[in-house]
């Protein structure tokens, strides 16, 4: 069916060329005309010879170099335009030119696949081979393709040999060949080809080429290193952008260096450069780690009034990082100024936050900010009574945990295996065997899994109190949880 279709849309196309040919009303069928018409039939079946043969003999047209250029940008798929300019290869009086072979390598290297690269990178040997005019781009497109699979070293060779010809490598395809090597763990040979960029063979150095060697320099702790090309950067008059102050922010974070984080950010303000919500990120985090969360908390309000940041982006690090120290009761004033102006919450980080507040002896706030969640429905109802109900067994106030579960089951919900298994924590963590053994008949009823920990700690609380054959049968029906699972993954 598909053939008889693609035969009879080829019949129409043949019947409205002859039309243009008559040689009654003789008219030249165009270019563009030509090229669709080739186009289409390469596209729509994989048996085009006879159909390309009869399309040329009906326009009374020739495949011309000029032509294959333009059928071969806009054939789709790389495999396809490879086999139409190797069929050109076998058409009689046909030769292929500087430029066709130009179009096949900028399609082949469209998508990122090893084959496609060695065939490109095959393909541009022969044009050399020819004679033909190589121009830059011809080995810089090639030069990234190895890049982008993976295969850097290859794209080394090419760049040394594209020097050899003559030609100034741009600066872009060095940088990618950079990170490339740096990618590649291969840092003595990304060094060597930066130095070598330094000395002056390529057109000019940018911000990005210092960007990408201050960062692995950064990312490895050696900031002497890092500074180093900073001051030189400046120095070739490229202007450290947001990356460059961001990595640098980041390396002196990491190292712990306070002063030095400080400096970067003046210099930066300086430049005028805006920072972004990763640059305010590694700056309320620091704060924070220096016990100074009131700073963190200027410093957030500052940009928030210049309009510089993503504020919920930065409300949830600053809430993440002032739980991370200690900071709980200006995390909770902060995360609930942040869902009253509308701003959706990650679970995770209004989980620990409950999780704290719980576990800090704030379980008052800690329900009121459930409350508040419950009003604006940014988490749904599971999440939310789960936040809680960890926070709260967590704490040890189990006489609360089962309050929430009536008033969880009250509004129609069924708990689920998170939340039985926290109440399960609940109790073995205060000791309490009858309660804990109860907690997991109720989730054997349920049909669901119990966490392992908490089985194990009950085994050992029980085993403790040589009560050997309930910790025997705690210990049964975890096997046979363990052999279900299994045959089920199994299966």
């Amino acid at each position: 069916m598909e053939r008889q279709r693609i035969e009879s849309g080829s019949q129409m196309l043949f019947s409205t060329l002859q039309e243009f040919q008559n040689k009654d009303n003789y008219r030249p069928v165009s270019i563009n005309v030509l090229v669709r018409s080739i186009v289409s039939i390469v596209h729509k079946t994989d048996e085009w010879d006879s159909l390309l043969s009869r399309l040329c003999v009906v326009s009374y047209s020739q495949i011309t170099p000029k032509i294959a250029v333009q059928v071969i940008k806009r054939i789709r798929k790389p495999d396809i335009a490879l086999k139409f300019f190797e069929w050109l290869e076998g058409c009689d009086g046909f030769k292929h030119d500087s430029l066709s072979y130009s179009a096949i390598l900028k399609v082949l290297t469209k998508y990122s696949k090893p084959l496609h690269a060695e065939i490109a990178d095959g393909l541009l040997h022969k044009k050399i081979g020819l004679g033909f005019d190589v121009i830059p781009s011809d080995f810089e497109i090639v030069l990234q393709q190895w890049v982008k699979v993976r295969k850097p070293e290859k794209a080394l060779g090419l760049l040394d040999e594209m020097k050899r010809h003559g030609y100034v490598p741009s600066c872009s395809s060095c940088n990618v060949l950079l990170q490339g090597l740096f990618r590649s763990k291969q840092i003595n040979l990304g060094l060597e080809l930066f130095h070598q960029m330094q000395d002056g063979w390529i057109d000019a150095l940018d911000s990005q080429s210092f960007n990408i060697v201050m960062k692995v320099a950064c990312v490895g702790g050696r900031m002497e290193e890092a500074m180093v090309h900073f001051i030189t950067m400046k120095g070739r008059d490229c202007m450290p952008d947001l990356d460059s102050f961001n990595n640098l922010i980041k390396g002196f974070s990491e190292k712990g260096d306070p002063e030095m984080i400080c400096r970067l950010f003046k210099q930066m303000l300086d430049l005028k450069v805006k920072p972004d919500s990763y640059t305010i990120n590694l700056l309320i985090k620091e704060l924070c780690k220096q016990g100074r969360p009131e700073c963190g908390n200027d410093l957030f309000n500052y940009m928030r009034r210049v309009g510089w940041i993503d504020k919920k982006f930065v409300y949830t690090q600053l809430v993440d990082s002032l739980c991370s120290y200690g900071w709980w009761l200006k995390a909770f004033k902060i995360f609930v100024k942040m869902v009253r102006k509308g701003h959706h919450p990650k679970v995770d980080i209004y989980s620990n936050l409950i999780r704290r507040l719980c576990v800090g002896g704030r379980i008052r706030q800690a329900y009121k900010l459930k409350d508040l969640i419950a009003t604006k429905e940014f988490i749904s109802d599971i999440d939310n009574y789960n936040a809680l109900m960890e926070g709260i067994c967590l704490a040890g106030r189990m006489d609360m945990a089962e309050k929430l579960l009536q008033e969880f089951q009250h509004k129609g919900l069924d708990p689920d295996l998170r939340m039985w298994n926290a109440v399960l924590r609940g109790y073995c963590m205060l000791k309490n065997v009858t309660a804990a053994l109860g907690m997991l008949d109720k989730i054997k009823e349920k049909g669901m899994v119990p966490e392992l920990g908490p089985c194990n700690n009950l085994i050992s609380i029980l085993m403790n109190e040589e009560k050997v054959e309930e910790a025997m049968q705690v210990k049964n029906c975890i096997q046979v949880y363990e052999n279900t699972n299994s045959s089920t993954n199994t299966a």
